[in-house]
């Protein structure tokens, strides 16, 4: 989006909701003109009640989040309110399903759930087993199986679109809403490659450190701001999100981790300005970390991991999600 570019907004249909945010808030739901595959105008409704505007909200993180993760493998991510508290890719959807929702099976109860790959019958089974209960199911598809399976649960919205078995990065401009006017932007769509990353301790990442790194910076994008994300084999294990300082974030992941983040990697949205966070999850066992860097006082943290051998790399742009 260049500076001078004009942007306009043409709301081509007003849907009333239930209410907003709260019951005492009046909602709806206005659609725009879009190129865009996945927007949620776009996706059939097959089961359930009626969509509210919070399941819109987190619908739409949960897209944001499975489009950062699922370009390639089999992929679920389990998104709580915006945020995935989930996430996981996998040889087959089954796995990918089982080790997001064990990702953090406390938070991911009553969450959104989106897939990359058609949803049949044993998947089903396995997303209602145990008494688990999401409000919304993303899917490209839904076998009649699969459908029975969710049916006996009517209060579980199942939606599908076809192009959810490729997801793409937003294409339209991020707009948000402030006193007396819009902040407009480009959409987040940089990824971030092993090509793209600088070791800068004297321990480099092995192969499939490298792998989660990557992994757990796709998930860092995906959430907000400040975040601190473990990850390990392809799986969120730990995430603190929402914080306004970076330490408190690293003791929210390690403690959702719950001693999970022992061998596995740690992803940072923004450079870390003390080496007391990286403290906390090099003391949980955290074995290899990706962060931006160019804080001032990067090499008090690089010496905290060398002195510890753990490896280390940044990548060289931020990934805030407010």
């Amino acid at each position: 989006m260049e500076e001078e570019q004009e942007v306009t907004f043409k709301i081509i249909g007003r849907h009333k909701l239930r209410y907003g945010e709260n019951p005492h808030q009046a909602g709806f739901f206005g659609e725009t003109e879009t190129a865009d595959p996945l927007a949620l105008q776009r996706f059939e409704q097959v089961q359930g009640k009626e969509i509210s505007f919070n399941n819109y909200l987190d619908s739409d993180g949960a897209l944001y989040a499975i489009a950062q993760i699922g370009t390639t493998d089999p992929a679920c991510v389990v998104v709580k309110h915006t945020n995935p508290c989930g996430a996981a890719v996998a040889p087959t959807l089954l796995e990918a399903y089982k080790r997001a929702w064990e990702g953090d099976s406390l938070a991911a109860f009553g969450g959104i759930i989106a897939v990359n790959r058609p949803v049949d019958q044993e998947v089903a089974e396995a997303m209602v087993a145990d008494r688990k209960f999401f409000e919304i199911l993303l899917a490209p598809s839904v076998t009649p199986e699969a459908l029975t399976v969710l049916g006996r649960h009517p209060a579980i919205r199942v939606l599908v679109n076809p192009a959810l078995a490729n997801p793409t990065q937003p294409t339209d401009v991020d707009v948000k809403r402030v006193r007396g006017g819009f902040l407009i932007q480009q959409p987040d769509t940089r990824v971030v490659t092993a090509e793209d990353l600088k070791v800068v301790t004297d321990t480099a990442p092995t192969e499939g450190q490298v792998r989660d790194l990557l992994f757990a910076w796709q998930v860092c994008r995906a959430s907000k701001s400040n975040t601190i994300v473990i990850a390990r084999d392809g799986m969120l294990v730990g995430s603190g999100v929402g914080q306004q300082d970076r330490k408190r974030c690293c003791e929210l992941a390690v403690g959702k981790s719950q001693g999970r983040a022992a061998g596995a990697v740690a992803a940072s949205d923004a450079f870390f300005p003390f080496s007391d966070g990286p403290q906390v999850l090099i003391d949980a066992g955290v074995k290899a970390i990706i962060q931006p860097g160019g804080s001032v006082r990067d090499q008090q943290t690089i010496d905290l991991c060398n002195q510890r051998g753990i490896a280390m790399v940044f990548t060289g742009i931020r990934c805030f999600r407010h």
